[in-house]
């Protein structure tokens, strides 16, 4: 199916980006294949699928948890179909409700600064605008990949003044802001938070000048695979993204596609449940998704894990 290995292929290359657009693309793939499949063949298809997209980035507990849903409700292809287009509802709200929250804690007449491409984190300073509040926003290039432009692009397009800077220059723009807000990719179980690389280095500046920092995050960001032991997958990317090697000779070049920020950095996540320290936010995402689903998210962890080896 070649639709199915481009969607495939555009998660793992990071040809989309945001972890919220990355659970609606592996749903597109899921939703195709169940087309595509009558009843006999559907499970086998879809599971194949499946561990297929979880393999593509470790670092997507959202994705994960997407796809552990569909695979509650394999009875039948009607029953299939009607789930994705339960969750995609989800999604939605939950963002709705996300930005509602945090546009309330975006200062009027303020200075924000920003790093990689969230959709979440966007649609907080969309609202934010809608409500009327003025504000600049401060948007990182984000290198290698230059996520900041997209963001830049959104943000210019919702109305909304950007000043665009490199990564290298955020300690000495964050003197001059009143929040930072990123979005996440994953929050572990004793709530650090999962980002694009340079995101704890920005929070560890954001602390020396006090700045409030604030990551903007449903709940399916929480990673239960780390409530059992394993520890949250950092994923290196081809070195060429940095530097082509060959420039190089005998140079080791790394590209670390994220850092981990520890929770006494970061002064609330912004989530549709509710705004809450990230000491707090794992026991409440908990207890509102229930042990048996975090559980069924570790067993598609642990099956990707095994077959990619």
């Amino acid at each position: 199916m070649d639709e199915v290995d481009k969607i495939i292929d555009d998660i793992r290359a990071l040809r989309v980006q945001g972890a919220r657009n990355v659970a609606l693309a592996a749903l597109r793939a899921v939703r195709i294949v169940a087309d595509r499949s009558n009843d006999d063949l559907l499970r086998d298809n879809v599971k194949s699928v499946v561990i297929r997209l979880a393999k593509t980035r470790p670092t997507e507990p959202a994705m994960r948890d997407a796809l552990t849903y569909v695979l509650r409700h394999l009875s039948s292809k009607e029953e299939l179909l009607r789930a994705i287009d339960r969750y995609e509802d989800e999604l939605r709200e939950s963002e709705t409700k996300i930005a509602e929250y945090g546009a309330h804690r975006i200062p009027d007449g303020g200075t924000i600064i920003t790093h990689c491409h969230s959709t979440t984190a966007i649609n907080v300073l969309r609202r934010a605008k809608e409500l009327g509040k003025e504000f600049r926003v401060i948007v990182t290039e984000t290198r290698p990949l230059y996520q900041g432009k997209l963001t830049a692009k959104d943000l210019l397009a919702a109305g909304i003044p950007v000043t665009y800077v490199v990564d290298s220059a955020a300690y000495l723009f964050m003197k001059d802001a009143d929040l930072y807000i990123t979005g996440s990719d994953a929050i572990t179980s004793d709530g650090y938070v999962v980002n694009k690389i340079g995101t704890a280095l920005m929070a560890a500046a954001a602390e020396r000048f006090n700045v409030p920092y604030y990551v903007a995050a449903s709940t399916l960001k929480y990673d239960p695979v780390t409530a059992a032991g394993y520890p949250e997958l950092i994923e290196e990317r081809d070195p060429s993204e940095v530097i082509d090697p060959s420039e190089l000779p005998g140079a080791e070049i790394r590209n670390p596609a994220f850092d981990v920020t520890p929770p006494e950095l970061v002064d609330g996540i912004i989530s549709e449940i509710g705004i809450y320290s990230p000491q707090i936010f794992p026991a409440m995402v908990a207890q509102t998704k229930g042990v048996s689903d975090l559980e069924e998210v570790i067993a598609l962890f642990r099956l990707a894990k095994e077959r990619g080896k």
